[in-house]
């Protein structure tokens, strides 16, 4: 009897417009295939497509779990059941292949990038016929020690893989569904800053052989092909040839793929897509800020994204537009507006991402690295693109999240699909009407995220108020002096009055002793709450303010009885800490955050240090206390 391998892809996290036309990976598919053909009792299921069947799962003689970040934290779970069982079990996927050190917390071997030769060089070694130590690409448990092999080079020969079977994915039906995906090439030239495909399958574009594409399209005869290409036209030439193909053995079911905006400037290359039946496009626009986009890496400018929308528009081909929101140069300005212009473009769809620093990407390094981010979740379930799980620069986390799911909602509005029945676009309109429903659902079931991130911004606004619920609301907010001092102080004192507040000074208790008139305990019942700067460490020039700080906070330390409610201002974190910690002191004086964009806007966004100044330099209006 053959030696069973059931293989899993747990259920996407994905809030994506097309949920409702499932379109599984390849991955477990094309494994699943060749250890079909190399004669094992293969079973692959897809939860998107049918639940898992765990009777069968437990009865396997080995375990595959394909895994992304947002699934990371369910495929650790079935991991455990299954090692559990007595079951070997082997990982794969992007999640993994940059963390193993984790994934081997839960599993005995864990598959890095490209899976093919290494998965079965490791069944000939369990089956004592290879050496575990030689298997390039693996890392797996070695005397109770964590061991890491080196890196697989990249397959060059996609062509030596067999065709994916999709008749092997419990519950899928090709006919029935009429779609399939087909990759025709792995790897991409571009480095944005927020991917993990670079470093999972390089910079380097490999492709199958346009016979091999047409191959596959004739077996499966899907009357919807989605091109599974991370980058569909990065050679153009090699996709113009490739149509030119389809269009000649009369194989030109509708189909999409992925592409850049410079597509739409070969006239060519546009004329095929619509010959050929190209039914849509999925672009990564990103942003229609050029900041962003220059930050993002992304090589492309807004006058770029309006040309090729035109042209797209003009040929017929449908756009999902996709963006990244959420970048340091990004506020909730630009995310209203990008739903705004989406609309006037007339695309199809679109999807707001919340930039999330996945593993294997730039922006991951970044972030979890260099430490220069202020990370507000390590649960893995949420690195979805639709849950903020760092501070934000210009932006609350609540801002940010509501601001990009409120932009969907505007896209997706009763008004946009009464235009798209109108035209008589069924197709628009019934992909509109599912994302409205899908994001009414995503409301409903994070709900609980949304006021957790909210809750950020005004527990210390509604700690105060029970603190001081004997005490009338003044007003006015508390701040040491040596910050009023310094360049950051006018921007400060501007900041409160737009929200109608005032400031009030004060200062730790002197060092002889002697009382202070405007010392902490004097002004507590006199003002809403007071202002407690925070700075990591004393950067040059800095060390005397940094001393400052430090003895405040001692002070503090001392009087936190009769101290007022007291608000951390980050100040050396270039993370976005400061519009937060603005956020939360601007909560003690209006509820609309709205209002405390904008004054942050209008004072403070352009201010980024502290640097000490002269008193002649800073003169706010202050509100002097009598002892």
């Amino acid at each position: 009897m053959a030696r069973k391998f059931v293989l899993v892809e747990p259920k996407s996290t994905h809030l994506h417009v097309y949920s409702s036309f499932t379109i599984p990976r390849l991955g477990v598919i094309l494994l699943g295939t060749m250890l079909r053909d190399r004669g094992w009792d293969v079973r692959v299921y897809i939860e998107d497509v049918a639940p898992v069947d765990m009777k069968e799962v437990l009865s396997a003689d080995i375990v595959g779990i394909s895994t992304l970040t947002s699934t990371a934290p369910q495929s650790y779970r079935l991991a455990k059941i299954v090692r559990e069982a007595g079951i070997p079990v082997v990982i794969g996927g992007t999640h993994v292949s940059f963390l193993p050190d984790e994934a081997l917390d839960y599993s005995d071997y864990v598959v890095r990038g490209e899976g093919e030769e290494t998965l079965f060089e490791l069944l000939d070694a369990m089956e004592g016929r290879g050496d575990m130590e030689k298997i390039l690409g693996l890392s797996y448990w070695k005397n109770n020690r964590k061991a890491h092999n080196p890196d697989r080079p990249l397959k060059e020969d996609l062509d030596s893989n067999p065709i994916p079977d999709y008749g092997i994915v419990e519950g899928w039906d090709t006919q029935k569904r009429g779609l399939i995906s087909i990759a025709t090439s792995r790897g991409c030239p571009f480095t944005c800053t927020f991917c993990s495909v670079p470093g999972m399958y390089g910079h380097g574009f490999r492709m199958h052989s346009i016979e091999r594409v047409i191959e596959e399209i004739r077996v499966n005869n899907p009357k919807y092909v989605f091109f599974a290409d991370d980058l569909f036209t990065a050679n153009r030439k090699r996709t113009k040839d490739l149509l030119k193909r389809m269009i000649a053995e009369g194989l030109t079911p509708e189909w999409g793929a992925q592409i850049r905006t410079e597509t739409a400037f070969d006239p060519e290359l546009l004329d095929l897509m619509k010959a050929s039946n190209c039914f849509n496009v999925f672009i990564g626009f990103e942003s229609i800020n050029p900041q962003t986009l220059d930050l993002f890496n992304k090589r492309q400018t807004y006058e770029k994204i309006v040309r090729s929308v035109e042209a797209f528009n003009k040929h017929g081909i449908r756009i999902h537009g996709m963006f990244v929101v959420g970048a340091d140069t990004d506020d909730k300005a630009t995310i209203f507006e990008t739903a705004r212009l989406a609309r006037e473009w007339n695309l199809q769809s679109i999807q707001l991402m919340i930039l999330t620093p996945l593993p294997g990407s730039p922006d991951f390094d970044h972030f979890y690295a260099t430490g220069n981010r202020e990370l507000l979740y390590k649960d893995w379930s949420l690195y979805d693109g639709h849950h903020t799980v760092y501070r934000p620069k210009n932006m609350t986390a609540y801002e940010l999240n509501e601001a990009a799911i409120a932009a969907m909602e505007d896209f997706y509005s009763w008004k946009n699909i009464a235009r798209s029945a109108m035209r008589r676009d069924y197709y628009s309109t019934l992909i509109q009407f599912g994302a409205k429903n899908l994001l009414k659902n995503w409301r409903r079931e994070n709900n609980s995220f949304l006021e957790e991130l909210r809750s950020t911004v005004f527990e210390k606004a509604e700690e105060g108020n029970e603190s001081s619920s004997q005490n009338p609301r003044t007003n006015r907010v508390g701040v040491p002096r040596f910050i009023l001092d310094s360049e950051l102080g006018s921007g400060l004192v501007a900041f409160f009055a737009r929200l109608g507040s005032s400031v009030v000074p004060f200062s730790e208790s002197p060092p002889d002793g002697q009382e202070d008139p405007t010392a902490l305990s004097r002004i507590r019942g006199k003002v809403d709450c007071i202002v407690l700067p925070v700075m990591e460490r004393a950067r040059q020039g800095e060390e005397e303010f940094f001393q400052k700080i430090e003895s405040l906070k001692q002070w503090m330390n001392q009087h936190k009885q009769s101290a007022p409610t007291a608000v951390s201002l980050f100040l050396d974190k270039q993370d976005g800490s400061l519009y937060s910690s603005l956020a939360q002191l601007g909560a003690f004086f209006t509820k609309d955050l709205d209002r405390v964009h904008q004054a942050y806007k209008e004072t403070m966004a352009g201010i980024r240090t502290i640097r000490p100044s002269s008193v002649d330099e800073v003169k706010p209006v202050m509100v002097q206390l009598a002892p």
